[in-house]
C-alpha cells in the first residue's frame, strides 16, 4: 500500500500499474462457468486478448499520465474504457446462456479496469487544480 507521505505523482503510476496488473491477472482466471466446466478469458468467445493489450499499453502510458501529462491520461483513460468493456460485454453475453455464471476472473478484470481509469482520473483532476488560478 502507498505511504500517505509519499508523493501523488508516485501514488497515481502505482496505482495505474497495479490496476493493470490486476486486469491481467484476471483475465487467466475463470470468466465463465457452466457446470464443470470453467473457461478463461481466451477460451471461448471470450475477449480477454483484448485487456491484456490495452493493459500493457496503459503501463506505458501510466508514468506520464501520473505526471499530469494530457496524452497519457486520455491513453490510461481510453485503455481502461476498452477493457472495461471487454469485460462487461463477456459478463453480458455470458447471461445470455443459461445455466452458467460469470467467475471471479472477469469481475476482476473489470474492477481493476475501473479502478485504473479512476486512477487516470485522479491525475487529470490533480493537473486542473495545479493550473488552476487561485484567488
Amino acid at each position: 500500500m502507498a505511504d500517505p507521505g509519499e508523493p501523488a505523482e508516485r501514488r497515481v503510476a502505482w496505482g495505474c500499474r497495479t490496476a493493470a496488473v490486476l486486469a491481467i491477472v484476471g483475465v487467466f482466471g475463470t470468466w465463465r462457468t457452466a457446470g464443470p466446466v470453467s473457461l478463461n478469458g481466451f477460451e471461448g468467445p471470450h475477449d480477454g486478448w483484448l485487456v491484456i493489450i490495452f493493459a500493457l499499453i496503459s503501463l506505458a502510458g501510466a508514468g506520464a499520465a501520473a505526471r499530469g501529462s494530457w496524452l497519457g491520461i486520455v491513453l490510461v483513460i481510453g485503455c481502461a474504457a476498452v477493457m472495461a468493456s471487454a469485460g462487461i460485454r463477456n459478463i453480458v453475453d455470458d447471461e445470455a446462456v443459461l445455466g452458467g455464471r460469470s467467475g471471479w476472473g472477469v469481475w476482476l478484470s473489470v474492477v481493476a479496469s475501473v479502478a485504473l481509469a479512476g486512477a487516470a482520473v485522479a491525475a487529470a483532476v490533480r493537473r486542473l487544480r495545479s493550473s488552476a488560478p487561485s484567488g
